[in-house]
């Protein structure tokens, strides 16, 4: 089996497990480190956080996107969902549908369906499309129960659109007008100049050429009354490390990317995310995407924990919360490193979190000393010095979380942490100016 694809399956079964990860986290964290009160405290700060629940909702049944594709033959649909998924994806037809005008099948890679689709390859090719026919396709639509609505358009091509508008828009009618309906502009890297394929040098006449035919298919949609929810300009255009479709017997069927000419296929990808069923959403990102949705979770877990953070260091006892800081800040750590496929002990949470990326023995201990000491103002004007300390607290968690992140999920080198903790301390400290974040265990 594929290295990679072993990786990412032993990541996807972390991220799957996750609430029973927490859980035993949780248990295990000794007694003489928080008490049952603050066990409570951050359970309940878990489970009554919205947005992590959604994403861990959808971590349960995920499912794989289902999509309806529209589009004249060459108009690159096995592209784009190649180019999507950044793998040469197998496609798997054995469903029978019920209808000769369009195939259902999936695209797959080493046992993993990444899509299901619907291909309406013949509703704009065919001169005998009539009522019964596209009956029949709508009727086999609302039993796939589709996500969205793939609109394809060539972008070096000008005929046909309008019949290819007019019975897609029939079609969205019979099939209830709720589905999302996305339309496609593909291929802008064959518009002139076609020889540079490099997104990054396209020159200003391509770029105002794609934005030119982009304006061209939303007054088409326009003039038909068809109310597309998003119009996307895309490249498709991969170049593979071997032919994916003429590989001898016994050799490795999985080609690597030689040349990435993709353009516009992360802001599809955003979308689709924004727009999908939340089980569809986070298999996209798991199976595509996967550190962006490990990303999404660790960054609902860095303000949850800060949030705790500040509530213990309200604590007006000097000394008392630094045990607990360092507990949260060390279980933090290790959700974070259990979303990128790693299992760490608290005892090398700890020391990680003391010496990880410059933010070592010095910063760490002065950064508590800071914390604490402002405890005695107190001592003066009660009730000050623990706000100071609350925020310094959470805002120390909050920049070990990112550094984390930066560590375990995007492979930033330790030399270069230091340089993450600054900016998220700044960045903390921008968001507490700009607005009055209250802690969930108020």
């Amino acid at each position: 089996m594929n290295p990679k694809f072993e990786e990412m399956q032993k990541r996807l079964s972390h991220i799957g497990n996750l609430n029973n990860y927490i859980e035993q986290l949780i248990d295990k964290v000794p007694g003489n480190l928080i008490s049952q009160k603050q066990r409570r405290k951050l359970i309940d700060a878990i489970t009554d956080d919205e947005d992590l629940n959604a994403l861990l909702e959808g971590l349960k049944n995920p499912r794989p996107p289902r999509f309806v594709l529209v589009g004249r033959t060459g108009v690159g649909k096995s592209s784009l969902i190649n180019a999507m998924s950044g793998k040469y994806l197998a496609e798997v037809s054995d469903v029978e549908i019920g209808t000769k005008k369009a195939r259902r099948f999936t695209y797959e890679s080493e046992g993993q369906v990444y899509f299901e689709v619907i291909d309406t390859r013949g509703i704009g090719e065919s001169e005998t499309f009539d009522t019964k026919a596209e009956d029949e396709l709508a009727g086999v639509i609302r039993e796939f129960r589709p996500d969205a609505l793939l609109f394809l358009q060539k972008a070096t091509e000008r005929a046909h659109i309008d019949k290819d508008v007019l019975i897609t828009k029939q079609l969205m009618e019979k099939t209830g007008g709720e589905l999302p309906l996305i339309a496609i502009l593909t291929h802008i890297d064959e518009l002139n100049p076609s020889r540079i394929k490099e997104p990054d040098l396209y020159p200003k006449d391509k770029i105002d050429l794609i934005a030119e035919k982009t304006g061209q298919l939303e007054r088409i949609f326009m003039q038909y009354g068809l109310d597309a929810t998003a119009i996307l300009p895309v490249s498709s255009y991969i170049e593979w490390s071997r032919d994916p479709d003429n590989v001898p017997d016994g050799e490795h069927d999985h080609p690597e990317i030689a040349f990435d000419g993709r353009k516009g296929i992360e802001e599809l990808l955003d979308f689709l995310e924004e727009s999908l069923d939340v089980r569809a959403a986070i298999h996209l990102g798991l199976t595509v995407r996967l550190n962006r949705v490990a990303t999404r979770i660790a960054e609902r877990f860095i303000r949850i924990f800060s949030a705790l953070s500040a509530t213990v260091a309200l604590s007006p006892i000097i000394a008392s919360d630094i045990a607990v800081l360092l507990t949260l800040q060390s279980m933090l750590m290790m959700i974070i490193a259990y979303l990128s496929g790693r299992e760490l002990e608290f005892k090398t949470a700890r020391d990680l979190l003391i010496s990880l990326g410059g933010i070592g023995a010095t910063g760490f201990t002065l950064r508590m000393v800071a914390q604490q000491g402002s405890k005695f103002a107190n001592l003066v004007f009660p009730g000050a010095g623990s706000a100071l300390s609350a925020s310094i607290a959470s805002g120390g968690t909050y920049a070990i979380g990112k550094a984390a992140i930066a560590y375990y999920l995007r492979g930033v080198p330790e030399n270069e942490l230091q340089q993450v903790v600054k900016e998220a301390q700044k960045e903390f400290e921008e968001e507490q100016k700009s607005e009055s974040r209250p802690s969930p265990l108020e």
